[in-house]
């Protein structure tokens, strides 16, 4: 009786007691009981831990990590090098160093965006439709959230090598000036983390709206990134944009993120996004909407969980 999954008292950890039981468990220990309630550090870390092993080895399918590091960077890579010929090819002239670092320094920026929009939004999907694990996940001792960065994180590791190797490519091979005494590293990597505090929480917002869909959902993943692609002024100036698309950008975390990159990376030779806008203004949006980001993000998060646990969507599976 010591051990009875009756004796596991509170909310929380009676739904627990109640699984044990239709699994065929006569017993519970309550110290079990006790550590659901009480999630410590270690436990934290640990799921953390093996949801970014566990992240790296799905997306590179067991590969060696080297192997799938290079192809990898292959698409992003490819991607940001076809932008800027096709910039050059359109204005015909190779001198405009200028723009060619706004699109460097904004396309390294939006590989964050892509790959943790991916690892997050993906993660559910896959999670849930492919793997069909998403229901143990949610019973783990463990906040859900905490294995969903897990599984961004190892896109981040990916991010940041290819974000690299795209700016250290424009200063070695497309003639990008550096900034006029260097660069500005404090600008940088505050910049980089700010912006990708504000990046996971839209990765949280998207894997929220994840939750809700059906199996199609990796097609929105892919549509939302290129969306913010366009909103965020990675490679077309938000002055150029339509005045409501412009409007929008400005409310993205990213957006800023970027332009104080151009600022550190290249200081006043580059193209800037908001021309308009002095350092001081651009780290305080950035901060503001990043913090913005981060409450939308845990209230849509909630929200999103208690529709799905009503509508079943945990456990649905709608693959053939």
């Amino acid at each position: 009786m010591g051990n009875s999954p009756l004796l596991c008292r509170g909310k929380r950890t009676a739904w627990v007691a109640r699984i044990a039981m239709l699994s065929g468990f006569q017993t519970i220990p309550r110290i079990f009981c006790r550590s659901i309630m009480s999630t410590s550090f270690s436990k934290i870390y640990q799921a953390y831990k093996a949801s970014v092993l566990l992240g790296w080895n799905m997306d590179g399918n067991w590969a060696p990590p080297l192997v799938y590091l290079l192809i990898a960077l292959l698409a992003p890579a490819s991607g940001v090098l076809i932008l800027v010929f096709m910039y050059l090819v359109i204005l015909g002239d190779a001198h405009q160093t200028g723009f060619i670092s706004f699109v460097m320094a904004g396309s390294g920026v939006f590989i964050f965006v892509r790959l943790i929009l991916q690892g997050c939004g993906w993660a559910v999907v896959e999670d849930r439709e492919h793997y069909r694990v998403l229901r143990y996940i949610y019973i783990a001792p463990v906040p859900f959230p905490v294995q969903l960065f897990g599984r961004a994180t190892s896109k981040i590791g990916i991010a940041t090598v290819g974000a690299a190797l795209t700016i250290i490519a424009g200063f070695l091979f497309l003639g990008t000036p550096v900034r006029t005494g260097g660069i500005d590293w404090l600008m940088l990597l505050g910049g980089f983390a700010v912006g990708l505090a504000g990046c996971l929480a839209l990765g949280w917002i998207l894997a929220g709206v994840m939750l809700l869909v059906d199996r199609l959902g990796w097609v929105m993943v892919e549509g939302v990134a290129g969306m913010l692609f366009l909103l965020s002024g990675a490679v077309i100036p938000l002055s150029i944009l339509p005045g409501y698309l412009a409007d929008i950008g400005e409310l993205l975390p990213i957006t800023y993120w970027a332009e104080l990159w151009r600022h550190a990376l290249y200081g006043s030779s580059a193209t800037l996004s908001l021309p308009d806008l002095g350092i001081a203004t651009l780290w305080s949006r950035l901060a503001l909407t990043t913090v913005v980001s981060l409450i939308v993000a845990i209230i849509w998060q909630r929200a999103a969980d208690r529709i799905a646990r009503r509508w079943g969507r945990i456990e649905v599976e709608t693959f053939y």
